[in-house]
């Protein structure tokens, strides 16, 4: 290589999760498609994904990629030492890089809250170097599992030093990676590509998002959502408007879903749960306000896991016109620009008190929705080129040129 960028680069997007296409599938294959563009690609993980159905569900083109079996972060750092840079998407990965240069694409760090997580990392340490130090370890099959299971419970931060660079889906993000790892992260906003553009609207209030049972930590409170609209209903401050609630839900998260159906009977409320696309695309372009709630109720300090880190179903729905009245913390109050692109809200009462007014006012929802389609444009696929490609450039510059061709004397 005679300078930077002047041969094609050999790279390797780690994702354990390709199969799930969720919102960080998304983020690992735009790396990926962005960068095949001009280099050599692998895709590394347990399984390889399903290249049509991704571009289908998630908007990306992989085709131009290859894949690499990995099944963990141990076989994910040995195939990185093949690559000149290895990406790492997966979330709570505490894989080391051993590429020349390494970035490490961060969802959310992971966060010790609980005082027995506290105890449980200080007791597998100790349990470690306690077995470490007994004779026969190593020739003991059952001793050497025990020492094994203490090793794979402590919370490392050992892999930080390995890369280069740390990249964040939000500033919200980016604030507890330094907080909790002690290392600075660049914010790199998912990319977002609307499927649909504002078309015909209605008296439609769109709450968008996985019906996650709060007693397992992140919820889009959707029942809280129900509450605050029938509260409205109650003293006629909604008549004729209507609000639906969509999202996936699995087994452990029936029973919420069933409680926010059993909620919206006989209410002006509807819930579709694991609807079509098509349904969810309809609902998008029909609305006139979006609501979001997740993170009310939690404090920021103790369970930071629990809000929205970004929240690409709302930029969907800026994207096609929809008004968005968010709760005040996270990702939702960095997307959204209070009284310029949408509203923020903190207590249920000044979102029903801000719905109101919306309702009242058609040219305030006429204004807020201009603001909320160009606000969404920020956060384009364009957009996430240029700054994952600039960053690239900067690195290749600052990176001795023998360490990335591995045989610059031949």
């Amino acid at each position: 290589m005679t300078g930077p960028g002047a041969t094609r680069l050999r790279v390797g997007v780690y994702d354990l999760y390709w199969q799930t296409l969720g919102g960080g599938e998304q983020v690992d294959g735009s790396i990926a498609q962005v960068l095949a563009a001009d280099h050599d690609v692998t895709l590394l993980g347990p399984e390889p994904p399903d290249v049509e159905r991704t571009k289908e569900r998630l908007g990306v083109d992989l085709s131009a990629c290859g894949f690499r079996r990995v099944t963990d972060d141990h076989e994910a750092s040995a195939a990185s030492a093949d690559f000149d840079l290895f990406v790492n998407g997966t979330y709570l990965s505490r894989a080391v890089n051993r590429a020349p240069i390494g970035y490490y694409y961060v969802h959310f760090p992971q966060v010790p809250t609980r005082r027995s997580d506290v105890v449980r990392q200080k007791l597998c340490i100790a349990g470690v170097r306690a077995m470490r130090a007994l004779p026969g370890v190593q020739r003991s099959h059952r001793l050497g599992e025990v020492a094994a299971g203490f090793d794979r419970r402590i919370v490392r931060t050992d892999f930080l030093p390995s890369y280069t660079r740390f990249l964040s889906n939000s500033a919200f993000t980016a604030g507890w990676v330094e907080r909790l790892w002690g290392v600075r992260s660049e914010v790199l906003y998912p990319p977002v590509r609307p499927s649909v553009t504002p078309g015909a609207k209605r008296n439609l209030i769109l709450a968008l998002g996985r019906f996650f049972d709060p007693v397992h930590g992140h919820s889009k409170k959707q029942l809280d959502l129900v509450e605050s609209f029938v509260a409205m209903e109650t003293r006629g401050e909604v008549d004729q408007w209507e609000l639906a609630l969509v999202g996936g839900a699995d087994a452990k998260d029936r029973e919420y879903a069933l409680a926010v159906k059993r909620a919206a009977v006989g209410h002006r409320v509807r819930v579709h749960v694991n609807a079509r696309g098509e349904l969810v695309e309809q609902l998008l372009g029909e609305a006139t306000l979006f609501w979001h709630a997740a993170g009310y109720g939690e404090d920021p300090d103790v369970h930071p896991d629990r809000f929205e880190h970004f929240g690409i179903a709302l930029v969907e729905a800026m994207a096609a016109g929809a008004v968005p009245v968010v709760y005040a913390e996270a990702g939702p109050a960095e997307i959204v620009e209070d009284s310029v692109s949408g509203r923020h809200w903190r207590e249920p009462a000044e979102l029903r008190s801000i719905t109101r007014c919306l309702i009242d006012d058609p040219g305030e929802r006429e204004r807020l929705s201009a603001g909320a389609l160009s606000r969404a444009q920020a956060f384009g696929g364009d957009r996430f080129a240029d700054q994952l490609l600039g960053h690239l450039t900067a690195d290749l510059a600052a990176v001795a040129e023998p360490s990335i061709t591995g045989d610059a004397g031949t």
